[in-house]
Order: structure tokens, then C-alpha cells, then sequence
């Protein structure tokens, strides 16, 4: 008979011996049968992303317990975003660019340059993604993608939230997005007037440039982010 048979069967009349002199119960037992997970639940999506986070490390990098409020996102929504092919996620607040590159293993001049904008997120910021390997909108200035998502009540990507977004598609499909296209920043600034660009070059190292918003170029496009337009009831 093998060791981990006797293991069982040894673990197995523990148990059964200690039910009969009552020092468990058959419910203390049910604690360990897994639960069927409902992955449209905020909470889920909550511990799920924290524990991403914290697998990367990111309470070593700040040097304090982390945690994350629970996404505002209801059961439907969760669900619509994944008929619709979103992602959800989270960058977490007070978070700054600079730290998120150490956590994601992203480096870039923009990440320290003190002309970028700055656009650290002051709650945690849950939002929805399209989860695509490339942008949309390819061959449209910057300052036309940001009109046309604030016409239809969206927002745009920061650095902090493109990284954010990087990270999590890899994680997610194993593959970086932006290999041969790249994305608008249309929420932050670079010197005032400029928007920067962000994708990965040829030899896939992360890139970032600042460009007008009125140039264009087949090979830019832009990524939306949706945030819910209420709490989390």
C-alpha cells in the first residue's frame, strides 16, 4: 500500500474519531468543500484582483498591508462586460506611474519626467477595457479620439491605466498588446499641449513619446475606459 493511501485512510479515521467524540461537526468540514465561483460578483473581482496585486509584490513596493475598495460594477454589468468582451480592473489609488512601472516591470523616460502630467489615481479606480490586442480608431488624431469618447460617456487611458492594462493582458492571454500599433494617452498631458503615445517598439521594449494630438497616423489608435455612472448598491 502506498504513502499517501495510508495518509488517507489514517487522515480519514482522525476525522471520523473526532466527529464521534464531538469534537468537530460535519458543518466545521463544509468550510473545505470548495464553493462554485460566481465570477460576476464584485467581491470576486475584488479578492481576485488583490491577489494579483499582491502576487506582483506590490505590498513590498509600498511597504504596507494592500487592499482594494469593492468595484462599483453590478452582477449585470460584470456580466455585460464579458458578453461585450471587456476586461475590468483596477489601478489602485495613490499609486504613481514610476511605482507601477517597478510592479509591472515597465521602464520608460515618461515615468519620472516631470513635464508628464501628473495622473495618479486618488481612489481606486475600477474600470472597463476592450480586450483587444489592438486599439480602435487607428488613423485619428488624439484630440478626436478623446471628443468622440466623451460624445459616447467614456473616458481615456492615462499612463497609469495603460500600464495597468498592459500588465493584466499579459497576465490574462499571455501576449502583449500594441506590439505593432499603439495607443493615444488622452487623459494627461505632456509640456501643457502635447499627448503621449504608448505601445512597444520593434524589439518590445515599452515606448512612450510625446506627439501634438492633431497628428495622425494609421499606425495610433485610442482605448476607451468606462467607469460606472453610479455606487455600487
Amino acid at each position: 500500500m502506498s504513502t499517501n493511501v495510508l495518509l488517507r485512510e489514517h487522515a480519514l479515521e482522525t476525522v471520523n474519531a473526532m466527529l464521534m467524540d464531538k469534537l468537530i461537526s460535519a458543518q466545521d468540514l463544509r468550510k473545505f468543500i470548495p464553493q462554485e465561483i460566481n465570477t460576476t460578483e464584485p467581491e470576486y473581482l475584488r479578492q481576485e484582483m488583490e491577489s494579483w496585486y499582491r502576487t506582483l509584490g506590490i505590498e513590498e513596493l509600498i511597504k504596507e498591508k494592500f487592499s482594494l475598495k469593492l468595484p462599483y460594477f453590478t452582477r449585470q454589468e460584470i456580466q455585460e462586460a464579458y458578453e461585450n468582451n471587456e476586461i475590468i480592473l483596477c489601478v489602485p489609488k495613490g499609486i504613481s506611474r514610476k511605482q507601477l512601472g517597478m510592479l509591472f516591470n515597465l521602464s520608460s523616460w515618461a515615468l519620472e519626467d516631470e513635464l508628464v502630467g501628473q495622473t495618479t489615481e486618488i481612489e481606486d479606480f475600477w474600470f472597463k477595457a476592450k480586450n483587444t490586442l489592438t486599439p480602435e480608431h487607428t488613423d485619428k488624431p488624439g484630440n478626436e479620439i478623446k471628443r468622440i469618447y466623451e460624445k459616447e460617456g467614456k473616458l481615456g487611458m492615462s499612463l497609469e491605466r495603460y500600464m495597468a492594462f498592459v500588465a493584466r493582458m499579459r497576465y490574462l492571454h499571455g501576449q502583449t498588446p500594441d506590439l505593432k500599433l499603439k495607443t493615444w494617452i488622452t487623459h494627461g498631458r505632456y509640456e501643457g499641449k502635447a499627448m503621449l503615445v504608448a505601445g512597444f517598439d520593434s524589439k518590445s521594449k515599452f515606448s512612450v513619446h510625446g506627439w501634438m494630438p492633431n497628428f495622425h497616423t494609421p499606425q495610433v489608435g485610442g482605448r476607451y475606459v468606462i467607469i460606472p455612472d453610479h455606487l455600487y448598491i
